[in-house]
């Protein structure tokens, strides 16, 4: 027998505060600097399972004062018009940082869409540069 209790932790309590920490830095960043972090949220058809997740993503960005860009597209849009919208919320600077929410129809190539996010703006590091940089954490 080990001597080891387990130590409980509190997941309400640190996502609380975490949410209070965002809170806090994205106020300072609105105040001294006249920005506001800003999230696009795309999601591509009408699966509940995805709707649900994104409708928390964006409840979460109200709840710290981050501005969520929200872009609903249709089952059958083109990879084309899909990646232009990705080039187009690439280009906004009120925009900081882009999710495409997974899976995505199967006419449209999911690696090619979030290969066009730009490095800078792929908040799920899902970019192949940052899955690199990712894997190479800690390589000497």
């Amino acid at each position: 027998m080990s001597d080891h209790k387990a130590n409980i932790i509190d997941g309400k309590a640190i996502a609380q505060t975490i949410r209070n920490e965002s809170a806090s830095e994205v106020h300072y960043l609105s105040n001294k600097h006249g920005k506001v972090p800003g999230l696009a949220v795309v999601i591509v058809g009408n699966r509940k399972d995805s709707q649900s997740y994104v409708s928390m993503k964006r409840k979460a960005c109200a709840k710290v004062g981050i501005k969520s860009f929200d872009i609903d597209l249709p089952e059958q849009v083109s990879e084309a018009d899909l990646v232009a919208k990705v080039h187009e919320l690439n280009a906004n600077p009120d925009l900081h940082c882009i999710l495409v929410q997974l899976p995505l129809p199967k006419h449209i190539n999911e690696e090619r869409v979030l290969t066009e996010i730009s490095i800078e703006k792929d908040v799920d590091g899902f970019h192949p540069l940052n899955i690199g940089k990712l894997a190479m954490k800690g390589v000497s």
